[in-house]
């Protein structure tokens, strides 16, 4: 998978301010760019063939974003993600699809049901055998299209808002071997519910799947953070 910052096409942009936007938010989630590292207007203006005005205005966004940060004497520093953030992250999340479900119940097609299953078997599959990156991509599907089903676009759109931090996420977490199987059962549990009509139980196991991920995530955030100091040179 080419990086970020290399397959950036400007053939691609709805603007080119939102592209270098998109390109360099998604360089910093996919770890192009870790904490620490520093954004230079004149470089990334270079290695993407553009001029500074719309790094600027990208980097600007990033900042409202709380993903980069403007340190004095060294410029645009990257923060990346912190303990902090991925908490406030997994309470919104919690909020909002916990709040989808009750109109997912309501509006759920038997073509959606369905697709819900037949993405629950692929899941199933690629925790067994398959590759990471592929159980993300189907993971996501499954997501999307039950918060689709509620036929709520407002909700979906700020659902949609959490999507880069959501794959990260996931991607921490579905990494350690011990959380896909679980991962695996929840949604099970929770797609149970929803065929039910049982929207009290259907919330109840949302809450605790997303509890359990976020416990997990922030688990891993802990084990790098003290390997990281475990790594630095006695003072």
């Amino acid at each position: 998978m080419a990086a970020p910052i290399e397959s950036f096409d400007l053939n691609n942009a709805r603007t080119i301010r939102e592209l270098v936007y998109e390109t360099l938010k998604k360089a910093i989630f996919e770890g192009e760019f870790k904490d620490g590292d520093r954004l230079v207007e004149k470089e990334l203006a270079q290695r993407l063939g553009i001029s500074r005005t719309p790094i600027r205005e990208a980097i600007r966004k990033l900042d409202s974003d709380g993903l980069v940060e403007y340190v004095p004497r060294k410029g645009v520093v990257v923060r990346g993600i912190t303990h902090e953030m991925a908490a406030e992250i997994y309470a919104i999340r919690e909020a909002l699809e916990v709040a989808a479900i009750p109109f997912v119940i309501q509006n759920i097609t038997e073509e959606e049901m369905t697709e819900l299953y037949a993405l629950l078997e692929e899941m199933m599959r690629l925790t067994d055998s398959g590759s990471v990156d592929e159980l993300l991509k189907v993971v996501r599907r499954f997501n999307d299209t039950l918060i689709a089903s509620s036929r709520m676009s407002h909700l979906t759109k700020l659902i949609d808002t959490y999507q880069e931090y959501q794959s990260t996420f996931r991607r921490v977490t579905l990494s350690r071997e011990f959380r896909k199987p679980s991962a695996l059962q929840e949604h099970a549990a929770i797609l149970q519910a929803i065929r039910d009509r049982d929207a009290e139980r259907a919330q109840e196991l949302m809450r605790r799947h997303l509890k359990a991920a976020r416990e997990e995530y922030l688990a891993a955030f802990r084990q790098e953070e003290t390997a990281w100091d475990e790594a630095l040179p006695a003072r």
